[in-house]
């Protein structure tokens, strides 16, 4: 993957910190499966991001003969504003828990952990499904939202890419069907800028992912389906050069962050055949998301490094507490960084 040269991802951090601290915090937020570890980050200490991108009106070639005078030519391009979001929380324990001679486990540890999964649920979903309509105005704005509303946040009207309600359901998959499949699939990462993969991660639930593989057995091939392991040695699929990768539930631990469970009847949860996330008869549909984090495409930055502090037993004397403090926003550089299939029949 290719990217800005000063980014960072949760990866270095966790790997390179010279905080304890920082590097627990990262390396949890990694291990829980936060999408976070995905976007490139830079530090630059602004609430505002603003950009340009080009949307269309790109400058004019002009070919001449010899001995002519050249063409004046410029494009026009459309500008931007990102915005940064903050996550502030203080873990307070009382000194009785954590003096407690008879305690099994360090209770200030475990109410920490607690937090970076939860903190991990919260993200996900927010990244696929939050707006400032009826979500939460103090988070980013998640990639459903960016598409379907592409003339706001810069996505181009083909990056929804409809799948047709092709059936790759256990009961319904063929060789034809896992064809026509791949086809959306490498349509999709057409519209990410990437072709062949490289720098993509593909976000689908585990459902899903359970579906695609078999898609690609059906066809007899590995088509272009592979298992790698990551830098922290844990197993991760691929389709060609993007990774396949599950977002999870929300903090319910129930709630699949991508909708869709597989199930027909009463029993579905999942989408609609428009993409609306919905339960019943109709609900028997999933998505699948690609993002583009190379350079130049889908990135973001912070205000600083995550700020984890060990503020101790505090001044009223009963009270130790860690604070986590984070600026984080996203910043789409391009036309062609996010994109969504929908209408992929499950169940």
């Amino acid at each position: 993957m290719t990217i800005a040269a000063n980014s960072m991802t949760l990866a270095d951090y966790a790997l390179t910190s010279n905080s304890e601290l920082v590097r627990a915090v990262t390396y949890s937020l990694i291990d829980n499966g936060s999408v976070i570890q995905d976007v490139p980050l830079t530090n630059k200490k602004t609430l505002i991001a603003n950009g340009v991108r080009f949307e269309g009106n790109l400058p004019t070639v002009n070919w001449s003969p010899l001995n002519a005078e050249g063409v004046t030519t410029k494009g026009t391009p459309t500008p931007y504003q990102e915005q940064l979001f903050l996550v502030r929380n203080y873990i307070d324990v009382d000194k009785i828990y954590v003096e407690e001679e008879n305690a099994i486990v360090n209770p200030r540890a475990v109410q920490e952990e607690a937090y970076l999964k939860a903190l991990t649920y919260d993200t996900n979903y927010k990244f696929f499904n939050n707006d400032h309509i009826a979500g939460d105005t103090n988070s980013f704005i998640g990639l459903k939202y960016r598409i379907d509303n592409g003339g706001t946040y810069g996505v181009r009207p083909e990056n929804k890419i409809d799948a047709g309600g092709t059936d790759i359901s256990l009961a319904g998959v063929s060789q034809a069907n896992a064809n026509k499949f791949l086809v959306y699939i490498d349509q999709l990462l057409w519209s990410v800028a990437s072709p062949d993969g490289t720098g993509v991660v593909l976000y689908m639930n585990e459902v899903m992912k359970r579906l695609f593989a078999s898609a690609i057995r059906t066809m007899g091939t590995s088509g272009g389906f592979t298992v790698m392991q990551d830098q922290f040695n844990r197993t991760i699929q691929m389709y060609k050069g993007a990774i396949v990768r599950d977002p999870g539930y929300k903090a319910d631990q129930s709630t699949r962050i991508i909708a869709g469970n597989g199930l027909s009847g009463s029993s579905a949860t999942g989408e609609t055949s428009a993409g609306a996330t919905s339960t019943g008869a109709s609900a028997v549909y999933t998505s699948v998301y690609a993002v583009n984090y190379s350079d130049g495409h889908f990135n973001g930055w912070q205000f600083e490094d995550p700020n984890v502090l060990d503020l101790g037993l505090i001044n009223n004397g009963v009270i130790y507490r860690t604070v986590i403090d984070w600026a984080i926003g996203f910043i789409n550089n391009s036309t062609r960084s996010i994109g969504r299939l929908y209408d992929i029949k499950i169940a």
